[in-house]
């Protein structure tokens, strides 16, 4: 696994315990959009980013793709590997993956 890139400009933390967890450049659009606004089956919102690699996300439990937000998707729950703050998903299918974070659990590195 690679190291989190925080120490560069564009560095993404966990707003919980300021880990560093990615960066912009790794950002991604997913359904030609990056960041995306959605709702699990109990009715919570979650405002997602989407990033090729998260370094300081631990993934954790089985695939499923039960009530997936991206069609032809598998997703795992995705924790801060320092505090394990539920920090979003990580989303696979054939040849494809990518992490969707949650906005609010978030801190920009630089700009707070």
């Amino acid at each position: 696994m690679d190291e989190p890139d925080a120490g560069s400009a564009g560095g993404i933390l966990c707003r919980a315990c300021r880990f560093p967890v990615t960066a912009d450049q790794y950002i991604v659009a997913v359904n030609d959009r990056h960041q995306h606004t959605f709702f699990n089956p109990a009715g919570i919102v979650f405002e997602i980013r989407c990033f090729a690699r998260a370094a300081g996300i631990a993934v954790h439990g089985e695939r499923t793709d039960e009530f997936s937000w991206f069609a032809g998707y598998r997703w795992q729950y995705g924790h801060c590997t320092s505090c394990m703050t539920h920090l979003g998903w990580y989303f696979s299918s054939v040849g494809h993956s990518f992490y969707g974070l949650i906005v609010s659990g978030l801190l920009d590195g630089f700009r707070g």
